[in-house]
């Protein structure tokens, strides 16, 4: 009563009738009986014969107002059907129109392949929650009924989506889903389906569902498919920037690496599979030098160069005094890792408060779980790896795409308090396309206004210009880059 807002009078159920019928036909005959002698409630006849529930349910429910102006609701069903509602699936293999099932009837049950759904499942979830969290949502929700193409009948939960319809019909329907069409026309994917809607899936072979997608599902197969595509996503990304770490590491010890070589190695490593090799090394989680030396143990550490005496362009003091040094990228040096831009690889992210832009000579820091963060090679952050030389990692820019993209960078103003400064910073900012993520402002007296500016630009010379051009307006008495 209080979940749907109702009063005890509203109540259809307190008063409850199950007639058994001998047969199919005999359970629409007394449908009409009731029908034609006590007046039917609208909206509370549901035939689960014609389109049984998912898990083999099956009978007529249908409400009239009986003698006394009382409600009652009836369910009409023949004794097979009660069985499978009073002993669940097992009935079928006791019970089927008076005989034992055959097993090509078992198998076409669709309690059984509901069943089988739910085994899928318990095995593929990734925890006892999520496996919880789809039993609850399959089993408390009331049904609408769609149809394929080719007219496959498809029950889903109320409120469930065209996603949700890719994902009943199979698994790879439902990653690969990049739009539909109800009832013949263009629809968005987010739209709630209603009983009987014709649903058409348009796939495409390089879609992945993307993780948003999770909380839009209402039906637990969804969800759980999603969750999957998503890990398997972000593990291959991973693997990806472990093998080009990997290829690099053996390259500058001028040893080979193949699959098998590391399939040899997989005892020294603690690790199932080469994949998961890849994928560990690409999290940071295990160090390229570790998986070189697991490959060939008799390979000598190569020992980096002193400070005293190590001559050349390229080398950079990690801290002074320390026997360490780590020789920086060129452009155009191919042993580095290409990074192509921000967003483009869950397993590589740009420093936080600045970033890094094209144009910055940058350097790869390896953090357990998470990947590479690209931090610029003047980052005062980068001190706190001194003493971590196996996190370091060479990248370089890879834009040869010739696709734009926009890059994080912060700068700090400190300004004249007059009216129109603002006015001003802004409309450098916008003569020289760039876009203005945040403002940040503190007024540390009346006369002056320090600010904290996040930039979206092209490239170090883009954010160079806009530096230069608002150092020249009077109203500014500095400009600063921050990198952090």
């Amino acid at each position: 009563m209080e979940r749907k807002s109702i009063s005890f009078e509203q109540l259809s159920d307190i008063f409850g009738f199950r007639v058994i019928a001998p047969t199919i036909e005999d359970c629409y005959r007394v449908l009409g009986i009731v029908h034609t002698t006590w007046p039917m409630v609208p909206g509370r006849y549901k035939d689960y014969i014609s389109t049984p529930k998912q898990n083999d349910y099956r009978s007529l429910h249908t409400t009239v107002v009986g003698p006394g102006h009382e409600r009652v609701e009836l369910q009409i069903r023949t004794e097979g059907m009660d069985r499978v509602a009073e002993y669940g699936v097992a009935a079928h293999a006791i019970y089927k129109d008076g005989r034992t099932a055959s097993a090509k009837e078992m198998s076409d049950s669709s309690a059984y392949q509901w069943l089988r759904r739910t085994v899928d499942t318990l095995a593929e979830s990734a925890s006892p929650e999520e496996f919880l969290e789809h039993t609850k949502l399959e089993l408390f929700h009331d049904q609408v009924f769609c149809f394929s193409p080719k007219g496959l009948l498809i029950a889903l939960p109320r409120g469930a989506t065209p996603i949700d319809f890719g994902y009943a019909v199979h698994t790879d329907v439902g990653n690969s889903a990049v739009g539909c069409k109800i009832n013949g026309r263009n629809a968005p994917l987010l739209t709630e389906l209603q009983n009987g809607d014709e649903v058409e899936i348009v796939r495409s072979k390089g879609q992945v569902p993307p993780a948003a997608w999770e909380s839009l599902v209402v039906t637990g197969k969804a969800r759980a498919a999603i969750r999957r595509a998503t890990r398997a996503a972000v593990r291959r990304q991973y693997a990806g920037l472990g093998r080009q770490i990997l290829d690099r590491s053996f390259e500058r010890v001028g040893r080979p690496v193949s699959d098998d070589k590391l399939k040899a190695a997989l005892g020294r490593l603690a690790r199932s599979s080469v994949e998961d090799v890849l994928a560990s090394v690409g999290r940071g989680e295990m160090f390229s030098g570790d998986v070189v030396r697991a490959v060939y143990p008799d390979l000598e550490t190569e020992k980096r160069p002193p400070v005293e005496g190590a001559k050349g362009p390229g080398w950079f003091d990690l801290k002074q005094g320390e026997n360490l040094k780590f020789k920086l990228p060129n452009a155009d040096d191919l042993t580095a890792i290409p990074i192509s831009g921000l967003g483009s690889d869950l397993a590589v992210r740009f420093a936080p408060d600045g970033g890094a832009v094209p144009g910055d000579r940058i350097v790869g820091i390896m953090s357990p779980g998470e990947g590479v963060t690209i931090y610029p090679i003047q980052s005062p952050a980068l001190a706190a790896f001194d003493n971590e030389p196996e996190r370091w990692l060479d990248v370089r820019w890879d834009l040869e795409d010739k696709r734009m993209r926009r890059f994080p960078a912060r700068i700090s103003l400190q300004s004249i308090n007059e009216p129109g400064t603002l006015a001003q910073i802004t409309q450098v900012i916008a003569e020289h396309d760039g876009n203005i993520d945040a403002v940040k402002m503190d007024r540390p007296n009346s006369d002056f206004t320090d600010m904290t500016v996040d930039l979206a630009v092209w490239d170090l010379k883009h954010l160079n210009a806009i530096i230069s051009e608002l150092r020249q307006k009077p109203v500014i008495s500095a400009v600063d880059r921050i990198v952090a």
